[in-house]
This record gives structure tokens, sequence and C-alpha cells, in this order.
């Protein structure tokens, strides 16, 4: 019985010899054989949305807005402050003294500055444009009604 298990483990081992070394040649000759090329993928071109465009709050055309606005501004305060000074009243500004009427003058344009840079933040950049516009057609009208002494 010996031998017949040493004859059986010999014939095992060289079955299993032989195997591993024909699946390698077999292998080697597949993979020589083969040029195996990475698998490139092309991704379609990602299209960004059309973003607008990005400024600066104080950028030119707002820093000339801004000019503009406080220079009418000073305008209708001295405006003012001269008709008060010679028996004048004013009716469209609750106040009486010249004082009040500049106090009342620079906050509007902070009024303006503030209420722009709101509509700059939240991307409304045509009503940024506008805001201290409106703020100077409101103070050519003051102007207006005081050389004009409109009642």
């Amino acid at each position: 019985m010996k031998s017949s298990s040493i004859l059986a483990s010999a014939l095992a081992t060289c079955v299993l010899t032989v195997s591993s070394s024909a699946q390698q040649a077999t292998v080697t000759t597949v993979a020589d054989s083969y040029v195996v090329a990475p698998v490139v993928r092309e991704t379609p071109p990602t299209i960004e949305p059309d973003r607008p465009l990005q400024h600066k709050f104080f950028d030119r055309q707002q820093l000339l807005a801004l000019y503009v606005h406080s220079g009418m501004r000073a305008v209708d305060t001295i405006k003012t402050c001269r008709e008060l000074s010679h028996g004048g009243r004013e009716d469209w500004i609750p106040t009486q003294s010249c004082g009040g009427i500049a106090a009342w003058q620079v906050g509007s344009i902070g009024l303006a500055l503030g209420v722009g840079w709101m509509f700059h933040r939240h991307g409304n950049h045509r009503l940024e444009r506008i805001t201290p516009w409106i703020g100077t057609g409101a103070s050519a009208a003051g102007w207006t009604k005081s050389v004009f002494n409109i009642k």
C-alpha cells in the first residue's frame, strides 16, 4: 500500500506541475499576443451657464453716479438753506433748520448707497445702477422747486 500511495502522490504532483506550467504558458502567450490599451472615455464638455459679469460695487459707473448724486444733494441743500434764511419754508422735508436739512440730505445719500449695495449683493445690477439716479432726480426736483418758487 505504501507504494501505491507514493505512486499516487507522485502522479498528483506531476499533474499539478504540468497544469500549472501550462496555465502560465497560456497566460504569457495570451498577454504577449494582445496589447491591452487603456480605456479612454471622452466626457462631453460641460456647458457652464452664462453668469452675469461680476463687477465691484464701487466701479467707475457707480462712482460717477455717487458723485453726481452727492453734488446735486449739496446744491439742493445750499439752495434750501438760503431760502430758509430768507423766510422761506421747506415743504418736502420735515424740518425747518439748515442743520436738519443737511442731515436729511446726507442720510438720503447713505440710504441710496445702502439700497444699491443690497441690490448688488442680491444680483440685481440694473436696480443697483438706477438707485443713485432716482435719488439724484428727487434732489433735482427739490432744487427746481426752490429755484422757481413752486408752491
